[in-house]
């Protein structure tokens, strides 16, 4: 296992030798084996904590110069809180400060509930940030009243996991306010001149009367919606039913490089990076259609290089037909920056914990091993019974270890179409089903999931061949329920009692701890597919894994 306290003295030693130390001056200076300060260093260079250049046949090891992460948050005008997994307030930057005029030290190390913030966050809120715990990221909006003034945010709540392995949540506040009261000042122009056309049709002798004062009431008007949208820093754009710009506001010009003349009457797909020509296409079709949620993209800038926005609007109608589109581009680079920084500490955190975790199932291992030796080493009965229970707690941990390095994949790689058919039956391969006969009659279907759904079929096999008594036949098939898909998987077994139906999916179940049905359950929600129990007792067991529309192919 590792030793923090020799973790620490190799990273005092290598702060006080700032041009570098190889492994044998570790092992010398800190009277250390050499093979293990070879390890002991290697893992420090893993986390991120040193580095390691080559000189001649010699390896230099070095205190890594990362920069802080409070000073990165510094930079950062958003609003951003870091909390642990018992909402205590780790971190946050000097805009957040700034903005509920704070000391960092009224914050640090408080729980979220009981510091300044709390009157800030309701139960909803606290419900959503320790959903992040399990991997639920969210974006909403929220109104807040700070120092008698209304603020409107869009709040973005991420999960994220500390050096030493523990979970976090991250928490990044974006003061949308100004698109807000714009929003609302379009409202009000669109009523305002909606009941001055009522009006002029009911009167139309007092519209020729004050024709003139409305002409300028109007031109005042426009000048001011021009100014507003002229001095957001969102860009507001149009386009005509072919993709071409029929408008784009001076906004543009910091984010893209090009000025709103320059890009007038071009594509606004040749400004989009190609490898996400499919993704723009596709949000920009979505959007028309009425689901006006932000689609993500890069833009080729005026000088080539690529900057991370996402947009949203709806479609424009002229006298009840198709005119185009509308929408409004938001500058996401250095949020997608963050996020990315964010993902590479995760990883780097995910490969240690793969480290350690290696090392303590060979230790593990080793511990059964000298179990079976006394186990044959000895005759006395007690002592036989206290090494068999000693070997059982043993083989449950490594269960549990092993099972953490499962969990731990769970959304490490991106969803991806999985043909349904294939995923059984490369299941089913892994599963001693000796005599039981499988079924599978599923048709060509494909599902949008996470790379591990072969391992809940097998989970599901696995449970039935366990739980079953007496299987004879477990079998495999796809229906439609509505727009959804239902994939149903059975076997002619002794079934699930009522009252077990959901605690089966829980980590623990009966005094026994069985994560195949939690670990499956989790796999599934990565992409919004569901599973449950619907089998009768003393028929078989029968789970239903439901699929939604857009999470289907084939089908």
């Amino acid at each position: 296992m590792v030793k923090d306290n020799e973790i620490l003295r190799i990273r005092e030693e290598l702060e006080r030798n700032p041009k570098g130390m190889t492994i044998e001056d570790v092992s010398q200076k800190l009277s250390m084996n050499r093979g293990t300060a070879a390890k002991y260093l290697n893992l420090l260079v893993v986390s991120g904590q040193a580095e390691m250049r080559t000189l001649g046949p010699a390896k230099l090891f070095s205190i890594s110069q990362r920069v802080p992460l409070s000073q990165m948050l510094s930079v950062w005008t958003d609003l951003i809180l870091i909390l642990d997994a018992d909402l205590f307030i780790q971190q946050v930057n000097d805009a957040l400060l700034t903005y509920f005029q704070l000391e960092r030290v009224q914050l640090m190390g408080v729980q979220l509930t009981h510091s300044p913030l709390a009157p800030y966050f309701n139960e909803g809120h606290l419900d959503t940030l320790k959903a992040a715990l399990d991997g639920d990221e969210k974006i909403f909006e929220e109104e807040m009243d700070i120092h008698g003034k209304q603020h409107t945010f869009r709040i973005k709540i991420l999960p994220l996991v500390f050096d030493q392995g523990g979970k976090g949540i991250g928490a990044i506040f974006i003061d949308i306010t100004g698109i807000k009261a714009y929003q609302h000042d379009l409202e009000g122009k669109v009523k305002e001149r909606t009941e001055l056309l009522h009006e002029t049709n009911v009167e139309l002798e007092r519209r020729i009367r004050e024709y003139k004062k409305i002409e300028k009431a109007l031109v005042e008007s426009e000048e001011k919606y021009r100014a507003l949208v002229d001095n957001i820093t969102e860009v507001i754009f149009t386009i005509n039913d072919h993709g071409v710009i029929t408008y784009m506001s001076p906004a543009i010009r910091p984010i893209h490089g090009y000025s709103p003349q320059e890009l007038l009457g071009r594509p606004i797909a040749d400004y989009v990076n190609s490898d996400d020509l499919v993704s723009f296409t596709q949000g920009l079709d979505k959007s028309k259609s009425g689901n006006i949620r932000p689609f993500e993209f890069r833009l080729v800038t005026k000088d080539g290089a690529l900057r991370w926005v996402h947009a949203s609007g709806k479609p424009v109608e002229h006298a009840g037909a198709p005119d185009g589109y509308q929408g409004m581009i938001t500058d996401i680079h250095e949020h997608k920056r963050a996020e990315d920084t964010l993902r590479r500490a995760n990883k780097q955190i995910v490969l240690l914990n793969s480290i350690t975790r290696h090392d303590i199932l060979n230790g593990i291992t080793k511990l059964l091993a000298f179990l079976e030796i006394a186990k044959r080493e000895t005759q006395d009965a007690k002592q036989l019974e206290r090494i068999e229970k000693e070997k059982e707690i043993t083989n449950t941990i490594q269960r549990q270890i092993t099972f953490t390095r499962d969990y731990q994949n769970i959304g490490i790689r991106p969803p991806q179409w999985k043909d349904i058919d294939t995923s059984i039956r490369i299941a089913a391969e892994e599963v001693n089903l000796g005599k039981i006969t499988l079924s599978v009659n599923v048709g060509k279907i494909a599902v949008f999931a996470d790379d591990l759904i072969e391992k809940v079929f097998y989970n599901l096999m696995e449970n039935f061949v366990q739980h079953g008594e007496k299987v004879t036949a477990i079998s495999f098939s796809a229906k439609k329920r509505g727009k959804s898909l239902v994939i149903v998987c059975e076997d002619d077994g002794k079934g699930i009692r009522k009252e077990d139906k959901e605690l089966i999916f829980d980590h623990s179940h009966g005094g026994r701890i069985n994560y195949g049905l939690f670990f499956s359950r989790e796999v599934l929600a990565i992409t919004g597919l569901t599973i449950k129990e619907t089998g009768t007792e003393g028929a078989g067991a029968r789970f239903e894994i439901t699929v939604p529309e857009e999470m289907i192919r084939g089908a």
